[in-house]
């Protein structure tokens, strides 16, 4: 056998070893759906790195079991936010219609209030 024909033979051998040895799984794991009902959980505490925003609107609705509320900005922008831990227990006196001041941090996706005041 020529040189050329075994250093040929042998790339091909170690090439279909490394397919059939080496091969990842493609498989996707099964998931399955989520049947329980789940309560939502705190907001996590935004990055110390997280700039802060300061917004000052009116109080459209308030959902206590989400630890939410939707602010409607003085510039028209309707705003989603979530309390952080330190802002959750202020909620139960949040009122629709009530004026206040916001400070909140963009984190994970989310505007976290981290202060409410009454705006003056």
């Amino acid at each position: 056998m020529s040189r050329m024909n075994r250093t040929s033979g042998l790339a091909a051998l170690a090439l279909a070893s490394l397919v059939v040895v080496g091969s990842p799984s493609f498989a996707a794991e099964p998931t399955t759906p989520n049947t329980t009902r789940e309560t939502a959980a705190p907001a996590k505490k935004p990055s110390s790195f997280a700039l802060p925003h300061h917004v000052t609107g009116n109080v459209m609705s308030v959902n206590r079991n989400a630890q939410m509320f939707t602010l409607k900005a003085a510039d028209g922008a309707t705003l989603t936010l979530t309390a952080d831990p330190a802002v959750a227990p202020q909620l139960k006196a949040l009122k629709k219609g009530e004026r206040v001041k916001v400070t909140y941090k963009n984190s994970q996706g989310q505007q976290v209030a981290t202060k409410v005041t009454p705006a003056s």
